[in-house]
């Protein structure tokens, strides 16, 4: 039988020491490391991503340049029997090949479309990518006539007098004050034409000079006249349902 000497000492136990939970220094110093090299490793590929979106739009917008060129001249070739009508409402036609009878749009009608459909977002976003703002006009129920339509809407899009490049790589913004810069440009050429027109010379190079600086002041002011013309058309008529603007 086992009996207990209840004499002998008992020793107390010793509370276990309990290693630290915290990352030792060397490890933190590794992840820091493995951090900072990812994070690098990322921005070169961000880098190289903004590299390579910009030079796809700029090769975007030279085919939708020269596919515009191959039908101009397929159209003065005869090969088109449509002519092209001016305006940005008789642009618009109907797809009869769907039974949706989606508008589609062609040249400045492009253009109009687009700023509509901007100032009709509920967001209202002021600038967007030109991607993302191609699918907003899709969603509104247009359809973007051409071999490329992307391409052509990015075209189209960037020669819009609402419309300008933002600081990033294919985005671009609204500029609703264009109508009022353009009147301040037009005033200035108009200024410097007749103060051109009031100045005479019996010197025969100035006269030649004259002229050419006349003409192209006529050009700018022309360009300028059509640029503010159509902004002013844009923003005048509120944004349409598409089944109203291909009515028009």
């Amino acid at each position: 039988m086992l009996t207990l000497d209840m004499a002998s000492p008992v020793e107390p136990l010793l509370p276990m020491t309990r290693r630290s939970s915290a990352p030792s220094a060397r490890l933190l110093r590794a992840v820091a490391a493995e951090r900072g090299e990812l994070e690098r490793r990322r921005g070169v590929l961000l880098e190289r991503r903004r590299r390579v979106q910009e030079e796809l739009d700029e090769i975007e917008a030279s085919v939708a340049e020269f596919d515009e060129r191959l039908a101009l001249i397929s159209r003065l070739a005869g090969q088109d029997s449509q002519q092209e009508r001016s305006g940005a409402d008789a642009v618009v036609e109907l797809d009869a090949s769907d039974e949706r009878s989606q508008p589609v749009l062609r040249g400045p009608a492009i253009r109009a479309a687009a700023v509509r459909v901007l100032l009709a977002h509920p967001r209202r976003p002021e600038a967007l990518h030109y991607r993302q703002w191609f699918e907003l006009v899709a969603e509104a129920g247009y359809t973007v006539a051409g071999k490329d339509p992307l391409a052509v809407f990015l075209t189209q899009l960037s020669r819009s007098p609402l419309v300008r490049r933002g600081t990033q790589s294919g985005v671009y913004e609204l500029d609703l004050q264009a109508p009022a810069h353009l009147r301040r440009q037009l005033e200035d050429l108009q200024t410097e034409l007749r103060e051109l027109t009031a100045a005479v010379s019996p010197s025969t190079t100035h006269l030649s000079s004259v002229r050419s600086r006349r003409m192209a002041l006529n050009l700018e002011i022309s360009k300028i006249e059509r640029a503010l013309e159509e902004a002013e058309e844009t923003l005048r008529n509120p944004p349409e349902a598409p089944g109203l603007a291909a009515a028009s």
